[in-house]
């Protein structure tokens, strides 16, 4: 994984964003939460240096998962971006797709899983994660 890696998760359950945090944060690596979309974009516009990977739930308050990810392509976000949700159902990995979301992972996910995954979008490789909703 490079270093100085700067990750905003973007989620609606404080325990989740906790978690995601603490698996993800180390000394290669800075996280960010931002409990839904509209304050994830407000800490994007608001913040000095670019985001690397944005990891987004999908189902929350105010401003959705999809909604943030259609407002990212429209600002044309840099950055790799992960869908992190327990309702992926067809019609949101459709939605998902058209907007070429880098991946989708369900909830449950494993830890190790997504750890790996971050590390290789990190380092800008496919991602094939046995777990993750198959689009590609």
């Amino acid at each position: 994984m490079k270093n100085g890696l700067r990750i905003l998760t973007v989620e609606d359950e404080t325990a989740v964003a906790q978690l995601l945090a603490l698996v993800l944060c180390g000394p290669n690596c800075k996280v960010t939460s931002a409990a839904d979309g509209g304050e994830a974009l407000a800490k994007i516009a608001a913040s000095e240096q670019p985001y690397d990977i944005v990891i987004t739930d999908h189902q929350m308050p105010r401003v959705t998962g999809l909604e943030l990810v259609r407002q990212l392509r429209a600002l044309n976000f840099g950055g790799k971006i992960v869908v992190l949700s327990a309702f992926l159902n067809e019609e949101n990995v459709r939605a998902y797709k058209a907007l070429s979301v880098d991946l989708m992972l369900a909830k449950p996910f494993d830890m190790d899983e997504l750890r790996k995954a971050i590390g290789i979008l990190a380092d800008e490789a496919p991602v094939y994660a046995h777990r993750a909703t198959e689009w590609r």
